[in-house]
Parts: C-alpha cells; sequence; structure tokens
C-alpha cells in the first residue's frame, strides 16, 4: 500500500553569526523564519525544529521527520506533549515523530538561569521569587511586541538595560517572525504561546542550565492552555530544564508581592495594545485590572508606567467574553472587598460589567466590530480623496 500521508518539509537552521534561518513547509504552506540574538550563541538544532514544527503538523496532519540528530529524551518528551495537546483540543492530531538519527548530547554546566520576561506581573513575580539563581532575563521580540512597533520594542529595550544595571542580571533580546507559525495554527494565547516560548527556549540549551517560564493561572484555575505545568516541562532534554513557575499563587498574591518593589513599579509593563508613545495604554482590560489591583493595595500613585487613576467608564465598557477574563475581574472584585472597597465606584463598575449577561456582550461585540469595519472604510475613502 502506498503512504499517502503528508510529511513536512523541514530544513535544518542555517547559522549567520548571532542568526538562525529555517525554511520549513506545512501543508501548502511555507515559512521562511529566523531566531536572532546579539553576542549570544544560539542552538538551531532538531530539538528547536521540532519545537517550531509540532503545532502545525498536528493541525495539518503532517508527520515530522527531522533531519539531522535528535535527543531520544525530548522525542520522548514531545510525544507526550503531543498526546496531552491532542487530547486538551479536538482541533489537534497525533503524528509521527522521527529523527535521522537520536543521540544523547550532554553539556557541561553553564552555571547560567534565565526566566522569560516581559516586565509584565507574572514574570517580574518569577523573577524577585528566583532573584539569588537567575543571570538572565529574556524577552522576545515579536510575540507580545510586533517587530514593526519601533516605539515600544526601544521602551522594552531601555526597560532591560535598567534592570540590569539595577541589578546586574543580563537582559537578553531574542528577536523572531516565528509568531505567524503559530498564529496560523491555533489562538496564540490558548494554542500557540506555549510552543512559541518553548522553542524560544531551545534556542538557548547551549547558553543556559535552566529556564522559568512564569505561569498565567494559579493551580486552582489551571485550565488546558498553551503553557501550563504540564506541557512547559516537556520541553526539556539532557542540556537544558524547562519549569513552569509560579502556580502556587493567584494573580492578586503576585501583585500584592511586587507591589512593594521599587524596580517593579518603575517598569511594570501588562500592556498589549499598539499606542504611540504610551508603555501600558491604561484603557485595555490588563492595563485595567492591573491599576485596579494596583489602587487596592494603595499603590497605584507609585507606579511610574501607568495613569494616576484607573477611569471607570473604561472598565465599564469591557466585555468579559473569555473564563479567564472573567476569573481575573472577580479576583479584583475580592481583593477590593477585602480592603474595605468592595462597595466603591470601582468594585461597582467592575461588579456592572460580570454582572451583563453573555448575549448582551455578543451584541456589544458585534456592534464594535461593525463601527470598526465602517470607520476602516471611511478612512480609506478620505485618504483616497
Amino acid at each position: 500500500m502506498t503512504d499517502t500521508r503528508q510529511v513536512a518539509s523541514l530544513a535544518p537552521g542555517t547559522s549567520s553569526g548571532s542568526r538562525i534561518d529555517y525554511q520549513l513547509q506545512l501543508g501548502e504552506r511555507r515559512y521562511p523564519v529566523y531566531f536572532s540574538a546579539a553576542g549570544i550563541p544560539l542552538s538551531g538544532d532538531g530539538e528547536a525544529l521540532l519545537a517550531m514544527a509540532a503545532l502545525g503538523a498536528m493541525a495539518t496532519d503532517t508527520d515530522l521527520r527531522l533531519p539531522g540528530m535528535l535527543s531520544p529524551q525530548f522525542l520522548a518528551n514531545q510525544r507526550q506533549l503531543m498526546q496531552t495537546f491532542t487530547g486538551w483540543f479536538a482541533r489537534y492530531r497525533p503524528v509521527s515523530i522521527t529523527a535521522q538519527a537520536l543521540v544523547s548530547r550532554p553539556k557541561a554546566a553553564t552555571g547560567r538561569v534565565g526566566s522569560f520576561f516581559t516586565g509584565g506581573v507574572d514574570s517580574f513575580y518569577t523573577f524577585l521569587k528566583h532573584r539569588e539563581e537567575i543571570t538572565d532575563l529574556i524577552f522576545v521580540h515579536g510575540y507580545d511586541v510586533a517587530l514593526d512597533d519601533l516605539p515600544r520594542r526601544q521602551a522594552i529595550s531601555e526597560m532591560g538595560r535598567a534592570i540590569d544595571q539595577a541589578t546586574g542580571v543580563r537582559f537578553i533580546e531574542l528577536e523572531t517572525n516565528a509568531i505567524r507559525l503559530f498564529k496560523d495554527f491555533g489562538r496564540w494565547g490558548l494554542h500557540g504561546h506555549g510552543y512559541g516560548l518553548g522553542s524560544a527556549a531551545r534556542h538557548l540549551a547551549d547558553y543556559l542550565d535552566r529556564i522559568y517560564i512564569p505561569s498565567s493561572f494559579a493551580e486552582a484555575d489551571l485550565m488546558p492552555w498553551a503553557s501550563h505545568p504540564q506541557t512547559d516541562p516537556l520541553f526539556s532534554d539532557e542540556r537544558l530544564e524547562v519549569i513552569h513557575d509560579g502556580c502556587e499563587v493567584g494573580r492578586i498574591d503576585k501583585v500584592e508581592a511586587l507591589a512593594a518593589d521599587p524596580l517593579a513599579l518603575a517598569h511594570l509593563r501588562v500592556c498589549w495594545e499598539r499606542v504611540e508613545g504610551s508603555y501600558n495604554c491604561g484603557r485595555c482590560e490588563k492595563c485595567l485590572r492591573t491599576m485596579t489591583s494596583l489602587e487596592a493595595l494603595g499603590v497605584l500613585k507609585d507606579s511610574a508606567t501607568f495613569p494616576p487613576r484607573v477611569a471607570l467608564e473604561r472598565v465599564r465598557a469591557l466585555v468579559m467574553y473569555d473564563d479567564s477574563l472573567i476569573k481575573f475581574a472577580r479576583e479584583n472584585v475580592r481583593l477590593l472587598s477585602a480592603r474595605g472597597l468592595g462597595d466603591s465606584p470601582l468594585a461597582r463598575a467592575w461588579q456592572q460589567v460580570l454582572e451583563r449577561p453573555q448575549w448582551r456582550n455578543r451584541l456589544i461585540l458585534r456592534g464594535r466590530k461593525i463601527r470598526g469595519k465602517w470607520r476602516r472604510v471611511i478612512r480609506k475613502i478620505r485618504n483616497a480623496t
């Protein structure tokens, strides 16, 4: 019988100085992908290639045949990760993974420990918790900040230099265009960013002994999610230990931990919005929820990266369409109540959002989508005339 299954086309990474380039084809889609980092030895090996290709392979039912060497421990871990992922999400299918050669490649310890770091609540918490051992913080340009968002990228670089100078911890700036490889085959938050971080981690396997991935949720709130304590450690092998960190506490506990730290209050960055000249926009859901926590703790006025007050009209305009957003909002309401602010205008604004029925939320989102479409049409007409 003829084997008619699709097989991904995966070329080994080609290194040029501090940059590694790849060519991947999954189904009908071809992806030129690169990772770069000034002054850091990157590992463009079979483990990195597998981490990049696995999500798309599961989405397109495409088998993976890796060129070159692959760690047998990493292969076993990735097969386990694939079983977990396909059990969580019906849109994915387990596929065959083979390699040209299976070789264990232990390395001499470097003594370096890293942590992914965006400047947000989760990453600051992990940094402060492991401050004595962390030697490197890693920010990935091209993930939550777009490569062409130059003002925001400059602000991130300045934050990194300030933290480096204040603590002596090295701030590594990875750059990659790999996000399309994950977004084309699922939602970034729900499906893709765990593989995105795993891919970035594998590029540092020759430089670091261990790397932390800060958690998104507390243990009690865990759900199928791209970055998870069951899946993140499966990017480990004999050369690199990957640890999912911070599930022992909730987001409010993390904010309380960093609220007393001047470094965190000076540099806290949670915003994904692209607003010219703004480090945090102060208007999006992530900004408003973080500002609410800081206000409840009495330190919003001391934060250098947020507006001095929470705009109640912005809170009331929020739409809670996702279970994770609802959990975070309820945590804030509980915190406000615990601080004697349960009947404050801010608490009532959040409660109003939580009590709004989902049918009305859907209508609001539909209306905003239609208005946004018409605004874009009007702008095009005006630009054309």
